[in-house]
This record gives C-alpha cells, sequence and structure tokens, in this order.
C-alpha cells in the first residue's frame, strides 16, 4: 500500500487493522478464558479500565493495553482491574452456594464442586501481562 493509499489513523480502515492486531495477539483467543473467538464481532478490552471522560483517558488508549476479549469476560470485567476482575470471578462460588439452592443440592449429592482454587488467565500461561 502507497502511502498516499494509506488508511488515516482513526478511519474505518485503521481501525480493522488495530482490531486485527489485538485479535491476533492471542491467535484467536479471548485472552482471560482462553475461549476462541471470531474474527468479526471480538470486544476489545482495556486491561487498564478507561473511563469515558476521565483526564488522560486517551493517553492510556495504548495498544498495548488492549486484549481480545469474548463478550462474557468483557463485560464481566467492566471497569475492573485485572485483580479486581479475579476476585470477581474467585467469589462467584461462594454467591452461586449462598443464593442457590439447587447449587447447594448438586454439591451434597456430589453433582458440582465448588472450589476455591486462583484464577489464572489465559494471557498468563504466555507471561503476558497488563502494560
Amino acid at each position: 500500500m502507497t502511502k498516499q493509499n494509506a488508511p488515516e489513523a482513526g478511519s474505518e480502515s485503521s481501525a480493522r487493522l488495530d482490531r486485527a492486531a489485538v485479535w491476533a495477539r492471542f491467535a484467536g483467543r479471548c485472552a482471560y478464558c482462553g475461549q476462541e473467538i471470531p474474527k468479526k464481532g471480538f470486544h476489545v478490552d482495556h486491561v487498564q479500565p478507561v473511563f469515558r471522560g476521565l483526564l488522560g483517558a486517551k493517553e492510556r488508549d495504548a495498544e498495548t493495553d488492549k486484549f481480545p476479549s469474548c463478550r462474557r469476560c468483557n463485560l464481566w470485567k467492566s471497569v475492573h482491574s485485572v485483580e479486581g476482575f479475579r476476585k470477581e470471578i474467585e467469589a462467584q462460588v461462594d454467591r452461586v452456594r449462598r443464593d442457590s439452592a439447587g447449587f447447594r443440592l448438586a454439591e451434597d449429592f456430589g453433582q458440582v464442586e465448588g472450589t476455591c482454587k486462583r484464577v489464572v488467565f489465559y494471557f498468563e500461561h504466555f507471561g503476558q501481562g497488563p502494560a
């Protein structure tokens, strides 16, 4: 592509190139749960949360701060830091045990087993952490 045909920064073509690079960062897998994600329709997560309108948010919008994410992980992570997201996931077993008689029944009959293992994100298997 010649310089005069190159997409301008912020253009639709430029955004697609950014998304392709983010998607490829973990070979088409969610950086958090490791599930395969489609090239079209995946979420781009800011590892360090960026709040709209927050002073300095644009400076934290670096490509190294963007991870590919499945919809579920990105929506659950929301505005949490990586450690905050980890704590949210780790709290789920106790919450479902507390709030679901069906879970407690299944647990009593050995059908499910809650664990207290530390959550390890997919990206951590590659030694890649937040920027």
